[in-house]
């Protein structure tokens, strides 16, 4: 074999391992964005699923629902600001392309859509009172994110 063709080889096999690892690195960054995505959602599920917000949750979505906001006491207040604060800060999180944010509104979307319109008279009035529009906006994204996902269930 003369030298072209072994330089001709010795090139075709340094290409060959070049695409290898570059496949090889492709893969390993695709294993880790999904391995990122589960520890975001763990954190999610944490947030959202904790004893207490389930219940401020119900809270909002059962009896709240019902009344005017202008009626609530102060302990229902403080109740549905806990779900504003965790429901914008998931938002923050999908927002910042931590976790998919229709991971979240699939999974979450009937309490989204539900708490959101419950709870936007009152966050209108803080915003209002505080010259703050951009306050739990994040809430309002990831719930508008629920509406536009939402599915008809299949009869």
């Amino acid at each position: 074999m003369d030298s072209s063709a072994i330089g001709a080889v010795s090139g075709v096999a340094t290409a060959s391992i070049a695409l290898v690892a570059a496949a090889l690195v492709v893969w390993q960054v695709f294993e880790m964005r999904k391995t990122s995505y589960a520890s975001a959602f763990k954190a999610v599920y944490d947030i959202l699923q904790s004893e207490s917000l389930r219940q401020d949750r119900r809270l909002v979505m059962r009896e709240l629902r019902t009344r005017d906001h202008t009626a609530w006491s102060d302990e229902e207040i403080q109740r549905a600001e806990r779900v504003c604060h965790s429901y914008d800060c998931v938002g923050i999180m999908c927002r910042s392309g931590f976790i998919p944010a229709d991971v979240v509104a699939d999974s979450w979307g009937d309490s989204l859509r539900t708490c959101w319109n419950v709870l936007e008279p009152l966050i209108g009035k803080y915003r209002g009172d505080r010259n703050a529009p951009e306050l739990w906006d994040d809430f309002e994204w990831l719930a508008r994110r629920a509406v536009e996902l939402r599915r008809p269930v299949n009869t």
